[in-house]
Parts: structure tokens; C-alpha cells; sequence
């Protein structure tokens, strides 16, 4: 009856003895891992899944650090494709013998659709604008996510640098709070483009973060900061034109 409900549940579940030897698998279990029971019970663990990094091996991690309960998300190399996988590792006792019970649930598509986020946030985020074959714009969006930030330097330098601009307008009209971190971005990011050879400026720093940014590390004898874009648009184009 035990085995008969496990089959039931259509999340995957494998139990093997502490020795490692496979005792039972489900349906769903089978049809995850493309594998039938009959070719994988009773045969060690270790040698049905020979390619699995000692980081996924959470059968082994579980026992030989004496835990009752594991929780750990792994991956699992199955043909061309990467399963991204949560596992629940379960010590249990059945008629004197000792077992290790482990459930997964399938991450794969949730892992997908957060890979195409994330390649969304980060193409929202540096999106540069052209003006003109030299100059463009960089409307800096609200900072939600931690990947976010840390893609600001490197994607804008890559921009500049493959579109050959030489001027940049860094736009922050949509930024309503300025944290040290930031801050701290913002000045990489025009000290990188300086290296770049792009003359850099700023506008559209709102009143609400006027103040935050008079605490920044920044060398405004160096930088010059204008009101709005439009103000920034006129003084790269009254500047003599690159060669």
C-alpha cells in the first residue's frame, strides 16, 4: 500500500538503503530521469548515475553528515539538457532495515522562465539609446533586482564600445533613491567609459535624490550635470563633432 500511494504522487521519488543500493522508484521518478525499475533496482546508486558531480550527490552529502532530513536544489545532466531539480533527502526505518527516501521536484521550466527574466531586466536595463553614430543615451530605470547592477558597467561599456560611441548621456530622471551602492555604480561606470575614451555627462537627477548624490565620491569638476536630456542633447551637438 506504501508503495502503491507514492505512485500515486507525481512528484518523483527514489528510496534506497543506507548502503546505497536502489529499493524502489515511482512512475514519475521513471519518467524524469527516462530509466525503467526493473533496470535500476537493486543495483548501487553510484553506479546507475556515474556522471553526477559530488555536489549532487545528495544521498551521499546526507549520510555522511548523519543528517535525518536534507533539503538541497541540484542539477542533473540528462542528454543535451540541464534539470534544475529541488530534493528532500528522508531517513525512515521499514521492518529493521534502515532506508533514505528522496523526493524531487521538477525546477526545470521555473528555472527557464527566470533565465528569460532575468535577460529581459538586464536588456531593459542597458538599453542605449542612439542619438548619432558618436552619441547616445542611457536611461537608467529604477534598480529592482541585484542583477541589475551588477550588469550596468559591464553591458554599457560593451555598448559604447562595439557602437563606437564617444559621447554618453546617462539619464537618471526614473531613480527616485540613491543608496551607496548605487553610488558606487555610477562612478564605475564613468570612470570605466572615461578609460573607453567617452565624455560623459548626467541629467535628470530628480530633487529627491539631489541631496544623495552631493554625499557621492564624485569629482563634478569633472563631470558636468544638466537639469534634463533636452539640456544635454544641445551641448553634446554644440561640441565640434568627432572625427
Amino acid at each position: 500500500m506504501f508503495k502503491e500511494a507514492l505512485n500515486q504522487m507525481q512528484q518523483p521519488v527514489i528510496i534506497n538503503t543506507e548502503d546505497y543500493i536502489i529499493s524502489y522508484v515511482n512512475d514519475a521518478y521513471e519518467e524524469l530521469f527516462e530509466l525503467k525499475s526493473e533496470d535500476i533496482v537493486g543495483k548501487h546508486l553510484h553506479d546507475v548515475f556515474t556522471d553526477t558531480p559530488q555536489e549532487n550527490q545528495v544521498v551521499t552529502e546526507m549520510i555522511d553528515n548523519d543528517f535525518r532530513k536534507f533539503s538541497k536544489k541540484v542539477t542533473h545532466k540528462l542528454g543535451g539538457e540541464i534539470l534544475f531539480l529541488d530534493s528532500v533527502s528522508k531517513r525512515f526505518e521499514h521492518e529493521g532495515e534502515k532506508y533514505v527516501m528522496t523526493r524531487f521536484e521538477d525546477l526545470t521550466e521555473h528555472a527557464r522562465q527566470e533565465k528569460e527574466l532575468k535577460k529581459m531586466i538586464i536588456d531593459m536595463t542597458v538599453n542605449v539609446v542612439p542619438l548619432s553614430d558618436t552619441i547616445g543615451v542611457l536611461p537608467l530605470p529604477p534598480i529592482l533586482r541585484d542583477e541589475q547592477k551588477w550588469v550596468i558597467v559591464e553591458k554599457t561599456a560593451q555598448i559604447c564600445r562595439e557602437k563606437r560611441f564617444s559621447k554618453l548621456a546617462i539619464n537618471l530622471s526614473a531613480i527616485r533613491t540613491l543608496d551607496e551602492e548605487l553610488g558606487d555604480i555610477i562612478i564605475r561606470l564613468i570612470e570605466v567609459l572615461r578609460v573607453l575614451g567617452v565624455d560623459v555627462i548626467l541629467t535628470g537627477v530628480r530633487h529627491e535624490i539631489a541631496a544623495d548624490f552631493s554625499q557621492v565620491d564624485l569629482d563634478f569638476d569633472r563631470i558636468k550635470v544638466y537639469q534634463n536630456l533636452k539640456q544635454a542633447v544641445e551641448y553634446f551637438f554644440s561640441e565640434p563633432r568627432d572625427k
